[in-house]
């Protein structure tokens, strides 16, 4: 996990390093980082669609795309320097269904509840060639384990000529999707509460440097990053993940085998240490007791040999202290083994970040090129993303040399550790266009990773994902939009025998196609201020579905009343879903209501 202190210096310097006071735009409520929906042209959303691969938030689907006119104009007037504040507070209340149903006996009052109030403020200056924005935000996870969130954005801007420099903390998205994408690569991913809430509250912020050059109905963006941040998960409760906590058991198991095999070798070297004591004090044959004595020494990998070099190294020839200062020295080894694997065992339970890899590194630096253009009527584009996957690929192989390390020395190389984010090359295709009343988009993607021949079960193989969906306008204000997404798991036959279940694509179905059906419909009524809505999401092949019913009411300018609910389920271990009904073992489903009360100014 990443320190407040080392994004704050990197959000300096690539402030400095812009030679300006920057920010974004002037507006930045979460209606105002949509994209305009119209019908001709493309529009840059490299910073507003709210959108990711597995992220399907409910807020305000249809009401964004990337048919948005022409390019910005980033020429600026004579007008004098601005200076905006925006804020919003609320609370989301919560209460879980499933832990009243699932027991048999249970009441209403046994409903388990969770609040979250929180403060936002974003902080603005604007300038006739340069920009600054701050996001600050405040609830329990920014003001708990992860103190650097405070800061949830630092951007500064710089306008020269055709080229737009940006550098801070900040969240770039990629890709033509309406909230779902297969280019989106650059920003982890905040699963604490899994997909619910705003999409852009749920991305991380990342050190970034972006220079843009724009011309005409064409631009070209380059992007870099020195570090990676990876997906986050709660690491207990409700959201827990069970691929986590089977991971964290399974590390756990094999430490505490290693732990019992430490005492018992402690156990089995003072009890022959006893054994020769009471031989040499009662025997009455010393050749005889010289055989036991040895027969005991060979149980501790102790011989003759080991006898004579501290008699050597001694200058002694009295044996039986020989023997004895054996003894001492392997009883101090064993204790002190025991004693460091059970200080490491519970430093590791308490800090398991020292199990995986530290993405502070410049090879975990991202990067990336992306091209958009407008040829006749048709959007379209193409990007390059270099960087690594942002949730890690477990080496069973290592598991046992990397544990049997790190108990004895509480620490592990890089090349030691069990647990890596696989390197990874994204090369994406999108295009978005009109066809009738339809706003269609579309998204292409080729992963590129270290196994492509698919026969490193360690390693991700080469992937093809996609995407392709549009939105309508029906009657009434009701609008629909529909999108579908999947992957392909190239060369998937190639591991078996014993690895084939421990390779990090496996699928017990053997199937490593997948696709999701995205539909979200929504209507609004009293001049647009109550605003209902549902998204369903079909997980096709493993048979999954999440249902998010909203319902938001605006009852004056900046107050708003919502309430929603949300509904897992999933019986299948492969499906996406399963991850977080795993533990829910009756029904395999997850369910609350919630009632949200949110002003803003």
């Amino acid at each position: 996990m990443k320190k407040i202190n080392k994004l704050a210096l990197f959000t300096m310097a690539s402030i400095f390093a812009s030679s300006a006071l920057i920010a974004q735009e002037a507006d930045a409520s979460a209606e105002d980082t949509e994209i305009t929906a119209e019908t001709d042209a493309v529009a840059d959303d490299s910073e507003t669609t709210e959108a990711t691969e597995e992220e399907y938030s409910s807020d305000d689907w249809g009401s964004s795309d990337d048919f948005g006119g022409d390019f910005d104009d980033f020429s600026s007037d004579d007008s004098a320097p601005t200076y905006y504040i925006n804020a919003e507070t609320g609370v989301d209340m919560r209460g879980y269904i499933h832990t009243v149903t699932e027991v048999d006996d249970a009441k209403v009052s046994d409903m388990t509840t969770a609040s979250n109030p929180y403060a936002n403020m974003t902080l603005g200056y604007s300038a006739q060639s340069s920009e600054m924005e701050f996001k600050l935000k405040f609830n329990k996870n920014s003001l708990g384990e992860y103190n650097e969130d405070i800061l949830d954005e630092a951007t500064a801007r710089l306008f020269l000529g055709n080229f737009v420099i940006e550098g801070g903390k900040m969240k770039v998205v990629w890709g033509k999707g309406d909230k779902l994408h297969v280019l989106d690569n650059f920003n982890a991913n905040d699963y604490t509460d899994f997909i619910f809430g705003e999409y852009i509250d749920r991305r991380i912020a990342e050190p970034m440097l972006s220079i843009k050059f724009n011309t005409g109905n064409w631009s070209v963006q380059g992007v870099y990053t020195p570090m990676m941040t990876a997906d986050r998960f709660a690491s207990s409760g409700i959201w827990a993940p069970n691929a986590q906590t089977t991971l964290t058991n399974t590390i756990s198991s094999s430490a505490q085998a290693k732990i019992a095999a430490a005492i018992e070798t402690l156990e089995k070297t003072r009890t022959i240490a006893n054994t020769v004591a009471a031989i040499n004090a009662t025997a009455t044959n010393e050749a005889t007791a010289q055989i036991q004595v040895m027969k005991e020494l060979a149980e501790l990998g102790l011989s003759t040999t080991d006898i004579q070099s501290w008699c050597l190294e001694n200058n002694s020839t009295d044996t039986s202290k020989a023997v004895e200062a054996l003894l001492t020295k392997k009883l101090a080894a064993a204790n002190t083994a025991y004693t460091l694997a059970l200080n490491n065992a519970s430093a590791m339970s308490s800090d398991s970040s020292v199990l995986y890899p530290d993405t502070n590194q410049l090879r975990y630096g991202q990067a990336g090129v992306r091209v958009l253009g407008t040829i006749g009527s048709v959007d379209v584009g193409a990007s390059y993303y270099y960087g690594h996957y942002k949730q890690p690929s477990f080496n069973y192989s290592k598991l046992e040399s990397a544990l049997e390390t790190y108990l004895a020395t509480g620490s592990l190389s890089e090349d030691e550790k069990f647990l890596q984010y696989d390197q990874k090359q994204t090369f994406g295709l999108e295009a978005a266009f009109v066809v009738w009343k339809f706003n269609t988009r579309w998204e292409f993607g080729y992963n590129l990773t270290k196994d492509t021949a698919g026969d490193n079960p360690w390693v991700h193989n080469n992937s093809i994902e996609w995407l392709g969906g549009f939105d309508i306008n029906l009657f009434h204000n009701v609008s629909l939009n529909v999108q579908e997404t999947g992957k392909y798991i190239l060369n998937n036959n190639k591991i078996d025998g014993v690895y084939k279940k421990a390779d990090v694509d496996y699928n017990s179905d053997d199937n490593y196609i997948s696709n999701r059906l995205v539909v979200n419909i929504s209507d609004t009524f009293l001049y647009e201020n109550l605003k209902p809505e549902v998204t369903v999401i079909w997980g096709i092949e493993n048979n999954e579905w999440c249902v998010q019913p909203k319902v938001n009411y605006k009852v004056v300018d900046g107050m708003n009343l919502g309430v929603s609910g949300g509904v897992l389920y999933c019986w299948n271990e492969n499906g996406e879903f399963y991850n977080f009904t795993a533990d829910s073992t009756k029904w395999h489903t997850k369910s609350f209501v919630q009632a949200s009360v949110r002003y803003e100014f």
